[in-house]
C-alpha cells in the first residue's frame, strides 16, 4: 500500500461533487481522501503526474463471469482482475465457479481469500437455485452469511415463476438482492439472434422481445404483489425499457442493468457470422439499443454490466449455430462506453457505473469527500487503445476488439490503498 500520494492537475468527473469537470489535486493517505483542492504539496508524498487525465470513483461491474475454479484455461480470477483493471473497475461482481458451482458458502469464502491479493473487488455472486436448474433453492443465506454480495443464477433461462416468487420473499425478509435475468427460453428453442430482418436474412432462428417481456413482466407483477425489491440483469428492447419506466413510475421497487453490448452494438453486427457477437441478451435494433442508451441517461436503466463471458476455440471458433453465447468484454470496456454515450454523456454513464451500481448492490454510497475510501479510475477519451494477446489481460479467446485501434483508454485506476497503472 502507498501510505502518502499527491494526485497532480487530474480533471474530476463526477456529477455530484461541487469539483465535477475542474482540474484539482488530490491527496491521498492510507487509501483514505484527505484532501482536494486547487494544489496541495505535501513533503516526502508520491506524485501522480495526472495531466491531461480525467478522474472519476471507481467503476463497479454489477455482472461478469469467471470460470474459476473449474475452467482456469478460460479465466481465472487473477487473469478476471486484470482484465477488469484495463477496463478501468476497481470492483467486479463476478459468478466464480463452473466446477464447483458457486453454491455453497465455502467456495464463497474461498474466492473472497483468493481475492484478498488482486488489484480490484471481486465481489462474488452466488447461486438461486441448486446446480443452476432453477427448480431448488440453494444455500442463499449461508453464502450470504460469508460475503456473497447477491444471488442469482446468471444469464440463463427463467427459473420457474413459483422459485422466483420464493426466492423474492425470502432474500427480501434478509435484506439479500436477487437478482433475475428475463428471458423465457422454452418460447423459442435454439434461437440464436434477434427475431428480425436478420435472422431471416441469415437463416438462423430468432428470439423475439417477447421471450423478454414476458419475464420482466411475471418479476415486476410479483414485486408488486409481494412488496419485495426486485433486481433485473439484462434486458435488451424499447419494449422492455418502456415496462420498467412504468413500473417505476407506479412505485415499484425495481433496479435495473443492461449489458454494455447491447448500448453500442445492434443485430446487423452478426451479418458476417462473428461468434463473438452471438450474446444473451442478444443484439437487437437501432430503434432498442437508442431507447436503452437514453434509459441510462434519463436514470431509467440503473446500473451497466460487462456481462463478461470468457470462452475458448473450441466454444467459439465453431459454425454460429454452435458457438457458445457469450463474449469477454472487460479488457475494452471503456472505448465500448465511450462509443455508446460520447464524451458528452460520459459523466452520466459513469454516474450508472458509481452511484447507480452501489445502489443496485445496496452498497454504501462512494463519494469523493475527504475520509472516504480512496477508489478511482484515471482515464483518458483521445487516447487509443490497441488490445493484443499480450496486453489483454484476459485469458479469454472472445476478447471483443482484439487487434483493433479504439478511442478511449483507462490508464490507471486506484484501488485497495494503491496506484494500480496500465
Amino acid at each position: 500500500m502507498i501510505s502518502e500520494i499527491i494526485i497532480k492537475s487530474v480533471k474530476i468527473v463526477d456529477i455530484n461533487s461541487t469539483w465535477n469537470n475542474q482540474v484539482v489535486d488530490i491527496h491521498i493517505e492510507n487509501g483514505i481522501f484527505k484532501n482536494i483542492d486547487r494544489s496541495i504539496m505535501v513533503p516526502n508524498a508520491e506524485v501522480f503526474q495526472a495531466d491531461g487525465l480525467s478522474v472519476s470513483l471507481g467503476w463497479i461491474d454489477v455482472f461478469a463471469n469467471c470460470p474459476d475454479p473449474g475452467e482456469l484455461w478460460k479465466e481465472s480470477l487473477t487473469s478476471l482482475a486484470r482484465a477488469a483493471q484495463l477496463g478501468g473497475f476497481t470492483s467486479v461482481a463476478a459468478m466464480c465457479g463452473t466446477d464447483p458451482l458457486p453454491e455453497n458458502s465455502s467456495l464463497i469464502g474461498q474466492t473472497l481469500v483468493q481475492a484478498k491479493q488482486l488489484t480490484v473487488n471481486i465481489l462474488p455472486l452466488g447461486l438461486s437455485s441448486e446446480k443452476r436448474e432453477g427448480k431448488e433453492m440453494a444455500e442463499v443465506y449461508e453464502m450470504h452469511k460469508v460475503g456473497a454480495v447477491g444471488q442469482t443464477d446468471g444469464v440463463v433461462p427463467s427459473a420457474s415463476v413459483s422459485l422466483r416468487s420464493k426466492l423474492m420473499q425470502y432474500c427480501a425478509s434478509l435484506d439479500i438482492p436477487y437478482l433475475h435475468f428475463p428471458f423465457e427460453g422454452k418460447l423459442v428453442t435454439g434461437g440464436s439472434v434477434n427475431e428480425g430482418f436478420m435472422n431471416v436474412n441469415l437463416g438462423l432462428k430468432g428470439l423475439p422481445f417477447a421471450s423478454e417481456t414476458i419475464s420482466l413482466l411475471a418479476d415486476l407483477e410479483m414485486a408488486k404483489w409481494l412488496n419485495t425489491p426486485v433486481k433485473i440483469i439484462g434486458i435488451s428492447c424499447k419494449e422492455s425499457v418502456e415496462i420498467v419506466r412504468k413500473a417505476k413510475a407506479n412505485q415499484i421497487n425495481v433496479r435495473v442493468a443492461v449489458p454494455i453490448m447491447n448500448l453500442v452494438y445492434t443485430e446487423n453486427a452478426v451479418g458476417e457470422f462473428d461468434e463473438n457477437y452471438k450474446v444473451l441478451p442478444p443484439l437487437r435494433t437501432e430503434a432498442d439499443r437508442k431507447a436503452l442508451v437514453d434509459a441510462v441517461l434519463d436514470g431509467t436503466i440503473d446500473a451497466i454490466m460487462s456481462n463478461h463471458l470468457p470462452s475458448d476455440i473450441e466454444s467459439k471458433n465453431v459454425e454460429f449455430d454452435y458457438a457458445h453465447f457469450g463474449t469477454a468484454t472487460l479488457p475494452s470496456f471503456f472505448p465500448l462506453l465511450l462509443e455508446a454515450f460520447g464524451e458528452k454523456h460520459l459523466d452520466k454513464a459513469i454516474q450508472a457505473l458509481t452511484v447507480g451500481a452501489c445502489n443496485f448492490y445496496n452498497l454504501p454510497i462512494q463519494t469523493l469527500a475527504v475520509g472516504s475510501d480512496a477508489n478511482l479510475t484515471f482515464f483518458k477519451a483521445t487516447e487509443m487503445l490497441e488490445l493484443t494477446n499480450q496486453n489483454k489481460g484476459s485469458k479469454a479467446y472472445n476478447v471483443l476488439g482484439l487487434n483493433q485501434s479504439k478511442q478511449g483508454k483507462v490508464v490507471a485506476t486506484f484501488c485497495k490503498g494503491k496506484l494500480n497503472q496500465n
